[in-house]
């Protein structure tokens, strides 16, 4: 029976179920292991079985291609993160991330269609999938209506042919992970009844966006290509003329994405082919860069966020418009002119305007004032320069203190870190002296890292260090970096003017500090889940992490500096997690070098008193406060520490010292 599924395919090859290396005859064998027995066996049961073994067998630990290119040959893949019910089980509608039914029917229909016992969706985001998609989903195209494989960066895909026989498919999301292929690939078309497309930060990546790809999607409603290179095609069709007569097109999110020449020279184009988009309700283009100013906006749209896209002009569109926008970003631009009271009335039930660093001129007029909810309006969010703002009680914020905009594809919700995660993912990478890129997993005590541009210092301990672990982390991606950084939400980073910040307050637009000591703006930040807790510490409490410099250390109240009640002290959190481990770099300095971890990988130096923080960052002023007796002895400890590591100061205390007895001294004498 799998023998005829697999000869009706053009694209599939029967003879690989004779080798015993291959996914499809360990999907073959697990078929005729656990099947033989199955009463009321039908064909479709054998074929959906059959399929979605493939996708276990091609993408469960595998090696592929990207491993090679990154990582070499001697890698020791991962399996999948959660592999319920997979293979054992004959119902592989109980397997994790398969659903027979789609839950946004009606109960009744929900019943009847999970009788037919046909797999409806694939949902396997954030899952550790590695080696390549198999072909063999395509037997399922008649009633697969979801593949979401969002946030699998080391899963790749380079075969299309069967998209051909998806017939069902509504939805295609596997952004975050290794598709290839050269730009947007004709292939897509096959799939006529796609309604959401996710392909953002992948391998669709340094080729056209072709427009033969869309022709056939008339059904097309969401579409994601951010954080991708794109060729600027211009004999096809110059690159977003793509989506120009896309009737029915109501989410368009291009964040992040640069247009090249066949010389990857930067091509930059007007934003006109947006004003024949006439059903989009919401287009995101954050840090893409264009030319020229605003176009003549669609009636029908809703939300625009125009970050940091290099446009200028006046803001006259916003007046003279259709639309009535709800959420407005235009943060980072070169807009000039003043701001009309026309803005306010067109967009009356706006909820947020971001217009702060640009060179606008003149005061918000008072209807934007009139707007805010503190007014008895709906303007939640109002932004602007200082020399914009109408008094201290119409803007919200000012200048780039300003929020930005969140990230358009929420990632799937995780549980939460543990207690005690911080650290970084096993995955992210870092620069060992003479030796190159290293996995965080893969390092030891003693490796030499680099800590900043110049400079290299030995690991002397691991606040955590984990390898089983699976927890929840943010992605932060910047502006001209390949690689995200991905670090648990406490743990900080650090920001231009030498400042250090948990992550977890870290936003779009801010400009974090690179191995090359410039500045990148974050230009998206997504939760995601990977396997590995890895705390590096270093003698300077910094280490660079995917080409970003990041703290050794944790906040523990969500902010910069330490609080105490309501009041902000001027110590901040990089300052206390420092001197607190000046204590263990004395010892490891006079041969005290022993390193246990508890249970939880967490380092036995560091464990109680991390408890200890934690608790007491939640209790009473007067517990906080009895705990700060203890800073004038780890001052005196980081003193030392200084004392020892610099000869020439230990040189002037050792002189000033003996120049203050000699006087003492002299006196006796005299």
């Amino acid at each position: 029976m799998v023998r005829q599924m697999m000869a009706s395919k053009s694209y599939l090859k029967g003879d690989t179920l004779d080798s015993s290396a291959t996914y499809q005859s360990k999907a073959f064998q697990a078929v005729k292991n656990n099947l033989k027995n199955v009463a009321g066996k039908e064909q479709k049961h054998v074929r959906n079985y059959f399929a979605a073994a493939c996708i276990f067998y091609a993408t469960n630990g595998q090696y592929n291609q990207v491993l090679a290119r990154e990582q070499g040959a001697n890698v020791d893949v991962p399996s999948w993160t959660n592999t319920d019910e997979w293979i054992f089980n004959s119902d592989y509608c109980d397997w994790f991330g398969i659903t027979c039914f789609l839950d946004i029917l009606d109960p009744a229909v929900q019943i009847a269609q999970a009788e037919e016992e046909n797999i409806i969706e694939i949902q396997l985001y954030n899952n550790t999938l590695y080696g390549n998609w198999p072909q063999e989903v395509g037997l399922l195209g008649e009633h697969l209506v979801t593949i979401d494989l969002y946030d699998n960066y080391y899963h790749s895909a380079f075969e299309y042919e069967w998209f051909a026989d998806m017939d069902a498919l509504n939805y295609l999301w596997f952004g975050s992970t290794s598709w290839d292929a050269s730009g947007i690939p004709d292939e897509l078309n096959l799939l006529t009844n796609l309604r959401q497309f996710d392909n953002s930060y992948t391998l669709w990546s340094e080729g056209p966006i072709r427009p033969s790809a869309f022709e056939s999607l008339t059904q097309l409603s969401y579409v994601d290509m951010g954080s991708n290179i794109y060729e600027y095609d211009s004999e096809a069709a110059p690159s977003m003329e793509a989506f120009r007569d896309m009737d029915g097109l109501l989410r368009l999110y291009f964040e992040n994405v640069r247009f090249v020449d066949a010389s990857r020279e930067d091509v930059v184009f007007s934003l006109d082919f947006l004003t024949d988009l006439e059903d989009l309700i919401e287009g995101w283009f954050d840090f893409t860069k264009f030319q020229g100013g605003l176009p003549d906006l669609p009636a029908a749209l809703k939300s625009l966020s125009l970050v940091q896209c290099g446009l200028r002009g006046n803001l006259n569109k916003l007046a003279n418009t259709d639309a009535s926008l709800d959420r407005i970003w235009l943060s980072g631009n070169k807009f000039s002119g003043g701001i009309s009271s026309l803005i306010a009335t067109k967009h009356e039930n706006a909820t947020i305007f971001h217009f702060e660093e640009n060179n606008l001129e003149g005061t918000l007029p008072q209807a934007f004032c009139d707007m805010l909810v503190t007014n008895g309006g709906t303007l939640e969010t109002l932004g602007a320069n200082a020399n914009n703002c109408n008094g201290p009680n119409c803007c919200t914020c000012i200048g780039a203190a300003c929020d930005q905009t969140e990230d358009p594809t929420p990632a799937p919700t995780v549980p939460g870190p543990p207690p005690g995660f911080i650290c970084f993912s096993g995955s992210s990478t870092v620069e060992v002296e003479n030796v190159g890129e290293v996995k965080m997993e893969d390092l030891t005590i003693g490796d030499s890292v680099r800590v900043s541009n110049n400079k290299f210092e030995p690991i002397y301990s691991f606040g955590h260090k984990s390898s089983s672990s699976t927890s929840e982390y943010l992605r932060i991606s910047t502006e001209g970096s390949a690689a995200a950084l991905e670090i648990s939400p406490d743990h900080m980073v650090a920001m231009e003017g030498g400042r250090h910040v948990p992550a977890s307050l870290v936003k779009k637009g801010d400009m974090l500090l690179t191995v090359t000591d410039e500045l990148a703006a974050v230009t998206s930040i997504k939760n995601v889940v990977r396997k590995g807790a890895f705390a590096p510490f270093t003698a300077s409490g910094n280490i660079v992490v995917n080409g970003i410099v990041a703290s050794n250390y944790v906040a523990y109240q969500g902010s910069e500096y330490v609080k105490i009640g309501e009041m902000e002290t001027p110590f901040s959190y990089q300052f206390m997690g420092h001197t607190f481990n000046s204590v263990h770099r004395l010892a490891v300095m006079v041969g005290i070098t022993g390193e246990t971890y508890t249970p939880e990988g967490i380092s036995n130096w560091v464990a109680t008193a991390h408890s200890m923080t934690t608790y007491v960052a939640g209790q009473n002023v007067l517990v906080i406060l009895g705990l700060a007796l203890l800073l004038p002895l780890l001052m005196l400890a980081r003193l030392i520490e200084m004392l020892v590591c610099s000869p020439t100061a230990m040189a002037v205390v050792v002189g000033g010292l003996g120049l203050m007895n000699y006087k003492r001294s002299a006196k006796k004498t005299v």
